[in-house]
């Protein structure tokens, strides 16, 4: 008997881990505000870690587009390579505690980004005309714009 009980223990606990794990990888550490954007509650390393990587996005768009107004495709190119899936691969360790906090459209917003920064680097080395980097540029700040609309980062309360 001690066993069955054991046993039915075990798988009730299982799911309810399984569940808790579900529900923060979908909806994360997260909070509602009056303007209607999600807070994503984060310690104060994992928020200096997330504006961080913020700002390296912001610093490659601003060396693209330098780069790209004086012709110089390569710069341009790196700047694009720099903040692309390689900077995520490289913040992997840093932010595994971080993804479980994230809601999912959150980490789809910046993976996404990520790929567009890559994305955009091959067309610069192809040196795709102006018009159509640009287009890119634009889709790739739309991820951005839509970001800062629906989110802000907030501090974990203890």
């Amino acid at each position: 008997m001690n066993t069955k009980y054991f046993g039915i223990t075990s798988i009730g606990l299982w799911m309810v881990t399984f569940f808790l794990l579900g529900y923060f990888f979908l909806f994360g550490n997260t909070t509602k505000t009056v303007d209607k954007r999600t807070v994503i509650h984060l310690t104060e390393d994992e928020r200096n870690l997330v504006f961080t990587e913020m700002r390296a996005l912001l610093a490659a768009v601003n060396g693209i587009v330098s780069g790209l107004a004086d012709k110089d495709y390569e710069r341009a190119a790196k700047e694009a390579d720099a903040v692309g899936m390689g900077l995520v691969a490289s913040l992997e360790h840093q932010e595994k505690t971080i993804l479980l906090k994230l809601p999912v459209e959150f980490k789809k917003l910046g993976f996404g980004t990520h790929e567009k920064f890559d994305e955009l680097a091959k067309s610069i080395r192809k040196k795709e005309d102006i018009h159509i980097l640009l287009k890119e540029i634009d889709l790739l700040t739309q991820n951005c714009v839509a970001c800062h609309a629906s989110y802000q980062i907030g501090k974990e309360t203890k």
